[in-house]
């Protein structure tokens, strides 16, 4: 954009972010530290006492062009001293993260009919061998299972308590899993048998349709009589199901809880009904069972961040969940990573994602796989699970969902009208992995070179619990990528041809750590006593997404995790809408952009067409005005939040200069800055994504001239909190990290100081809080 006149700041100004002393000891009381203590000088870092030679380095090829599939090569050899100019991965053990629990896929109805029933004896045997043995499969070891139908089941709809329209059964006097016994269960006792150390979760699609405003498994929500019954029906599925020798690890409430299918059962759970239903119902109720299992929140895409954190936010709910269940349909796998930073004490589990033929041919549908199995770990998760383990040759049996989806294996008939079995892509995709990384594994650093650059190989590490190393490799690209693969003191050259992919393994002991540079990330390590510490990990990326102020030459970044707030001195208020307009660089013809400024949450603005960068939204407030915050509201389509945004000011609509705040988006944006003078205020798309941009309401708010908040006399500082943890540390391009996390079991408050204005910041119990200067 074309540079402008200079905009009028106001009295209250948000100046240099003052790392070195932001919180005086009248302020609050902090455990302060350094981030890490790898710096970001050389590469590699000072040698270890001499340690064995390594073995060689084992490695398998997948290149679909080649129709070679997880094929053995030969190995090969460590070489002393820097790899040559070129890519280099750079892997440190030293840098630990996650523990897996494992790779794998669902056995849905139509999945455990197909493998169960129509494949005799030994060819179910041998299909079953090769999904969960390690030595003559790929050791599937995560299981995730529909708690009744889901639109993949052989004979329609059913749940464990079905009773005729217009009746209840409150005390599941008709539960039974009988119908599980025929053949799923015997599936899930197979793959327990093969894999001992298998995990398995379950989730629903439906309660049964009586529990529901439906009273159908389709459509409708949960009434509120049924919140208990649901509760009791979790309890006894786990129950019956321990009972017959399949243990249930985890629970979601219900499959994507944010889309109810016209087709199918699934049911309309919003994060407060969520939150409600494990608060008062089901957290209580496993444990007064003394069940084991644990519950993970939200079960559904990256794109609606906020769901699984206001789950967290809320102390009584967030002692009962145990972490978050992302599915791969909307969003950025990113997601994980910032949710996990802002409460880098709840993990992420990948718990859904179907390749299929809207994909393309096979090389692309292994390029969708694996940039998963590389990407859902990289992102902290601690599973990474794709949809069906089995469909037909007609990606069937349907029951009213997907018709193009595609299994981990293909169970047709033969020539001879037999029952086989076959391999697809998503088999040998999720084998780079789970034949190679063991439940237990931590995932350790690895670097990534950068997107768009020769060689730009797509890469996640780790280390087994016998210390063995495995380096999962993807090459994206449409030639060929040679490499540097880096560990301490030693490299080896690899290459992989456009498309392919392939685990590297070996064992030994690294004998030196690598810099923050060389990695591209910096940790910041929070020590808890008794408790296993915890790790915020930031790169450039993760960075930008923060949302930034400009002041002075300089971005101020700050994180804002659902429950938390950063309070003004001063309050602000909406500005009247009288003679506003509302423009967009492009619109669909059912939402212009009036109906985002019109009052009515249920009307709204969208572009019509999928997100593209440039992409802007502006408001004409009717005449030259001060404000200093704005707020965009997309709550009633979830998804459809701008993937990144610049705020721009005009005075004459034409000039606008550099954008006064930037950030990653979200459902219910609020972009704080320093107070503005403008007519003219305009919302630019940076990010892209097949949904649409939308806006349900648009605010623009002003000072009110009063407040009782930090530095308006109104309000005493913080008391002490020795739970509230601080660590400071600066990213290798010079950025500056002043990190805060809640330790304690309630919201904590603590004053910020910027320049010569003082905020009062709140973070919920658990969650973490990053602020960051880039000159």
């Amino acid at each position: 954009m074309s540079a402008g006149p200079a905009r009028r700041l106001g009295a209250v100004v948000l100046g240099a972010l003052l790392l070195a002393a932001s919180l005086s000891p009248a302020n609050a009381a902090v455990r302060t530290g350094a981030g890490n203590g790898n710096g970001t000088g050389t590469a590699v870092g000072a040698a270890r006492p001499p340690s064995e030679v390594p073995s060689a380095v084992g490695n398998w090829l997948t290149d679909p062009a080649r129709k070679v599939y997880l094929t053995r090569q030969p190995d090969l050899n460590w070489k002393r001293g820097t790899p040559p100019t070129g890519t280099t991965i750079t892997v440190d053990e030293t840098r630990k993260y996650q523990s897996m629990e494992g790779f794998g896929a669902s056995f849905t109805d139509s999945s455990a009919w197909l493998v169960g029933t129509r494949l005799d004896r030994g060819r179910r045997e041998t299909a079953m061998r090769a999904l969960f043995g390690q030595r003559d499969g790929i050791g599937l070891s995560f299981v995730r299972q529909p708690m009744g139908a889901s639109d993949f089941a052989v004979n329609g709809n059913y749940s464990y308590d079905d009773m005729p329209a217009g009746q209840t059964d409150p005390t599941l006097a008709h539960f039974s899993v009988d119908h599980d016994r025929a053949y799923v269960i015997p599936v899930l006792r197979d793959a327990l048998r093969i894999n001992p150390r298998l995990t398995l979760m379950a989730s629903p699609w439906s309660p049964p349709g009586w529990m529901k405003t439906s009273d159908s498994m389709v459509g409708g929500t949960l009434k509120p009589e049924a919140y208990q019954p649901f509760a009791d029906y979790f309890a006894k599925f786990v129950r019956a199901y321990a009972d017959a020798g399949v243990p249930i690890s985890y629970v979601t409430p219900n499959n994507e809880p944010l889309y109810v299918p016209a087709g199918y059962p699934g049911l309309d759970l919003g994060p407060d009904k969520e939150a409600t239903f494990i608060r008062d119902h089901l957290g209580p109720t496993l444990r007064k069972a003394g069940l084991p299992t644990r519950i993970l929140g939200y079960d559904h895409n990256w794109d609606v961040v906020s769901y699984p954190e206001s789950l967290y936010a809320d102390p009584a709910t967030s002692r009962y969940v145990a972490g978050t269940a992302w599915h791969c349909y909307a969003g950025d796998v990113r997601a994980q990573s910032l949710s996990h930073n802002n409460f880098p004490g709840k993990p992420a589990f990948h718990t859904e994602c179907s390749g299929g033929t809207w994909e393309g041919d096979d090389a692309a549908g292994f390029a969708g796989a694996m940039s998963l199995v590389v990407g859902a770990p990289r992102e902290w998760a601690k599973s990474v699970v794709r949809w069906n383990m089995a469909l037909d040759g007609d990606n069937g049996p349907t029951n009213g969902g997907c018709l193009t989806c595609r299994g981990v294996l293909k169970v047709t008939k033969d020539a001879d009208g037999r029952w086989n079995w076959s391999r697809t892509v998503d088999y040998y995709a999720l084998g780079h992995a789970s034949k190679f990384v063991r439940p237990g594994a931590r995932r350790i650093a690895s670097s990534a070179p950068a997107a768009g650059t020769d060689g730009a190989v797509q890469n996640v590490a780790f280390v087994n619990p016998d210390g063995s190393k495995a380096l999962i490799a993807f090459n994206p690209g449409r030639s060929a990528a040679t490499f540097h693969v880096r560990w301490g003191h030693r490299w080896f050259d690899a290459t992989l041809p456009a498309g392919s992919a392939a685990p590297y393994t070996w064992r030994g002991t690294q004998d030196a750590t690598a810099s923050d540079g060389t990695l591209g990330t910096t940790d910041v390590h929070f020590e808890r006593p008794g408790k296993a510490a915890l790790t915020v990990s930031w790169d450039a990326d993760l960075l930008s997404r923060l949302n930034q102020v400009r002041v002075n030459g300089s971005w101020l970044g700050y994180s804002l995790p659902t429950g938390a707030s950063l309070q003004a001195p001063v309050a602000s208020a909406p500005l009247p809408r009288t003679n506003w307009t509302a423009t967009a660089s492009a619109s669909s013809p059912d939402d212009p952009p009036r109906q985002a400024i019109d009052g009515d949450p249920a009307t709204r603005w969208s572009t019509g067409h999928g997100m593209t960068p440039g992409d802007w939204f502006q408001v004409d407030l009717g005449a030259s005005t001060t404000f200093d915050e704005l707020h965009l509201d997309t709550s009633a389509s979830p998804g459809d939040f701008a993937r990144g945004y610049e705020v721009y000011v005009s005075e004459d609509g034409k000039s606008w200069g550099e954008p006064v705040a930037r950030g990653g988006g979200a459902t219910q944006l609020r972009v704080l800055f320093p107070p503005v003078t403008g007519r003219y205020v305009r919302i630019v798309n940076t990010g892209s994504s097949g949904s649409w941009w939308s806006i349900h309401e648009a605010d623009v708010l002003a000072a009110t001239g009063s407040g009782s908040g930090p530095g308006s006399g109104g309000e005493q500082p913080p008391a002490a909190n020795a739970d509230l943890l601080r660590r400071t540390a600066t990213t290798p391009d010079g950025t500056a990290l002043e990190v805060y996390y809640n330790a304690g079991d309630q919201a904590a408050t603590f004053d910020v100081t910027w320049a010569d204005t003082t905020y009062r910041y709140r973070v919920p119990a658990g969650a973490s809080a990053t602020f960051t200067r880039a000159d």
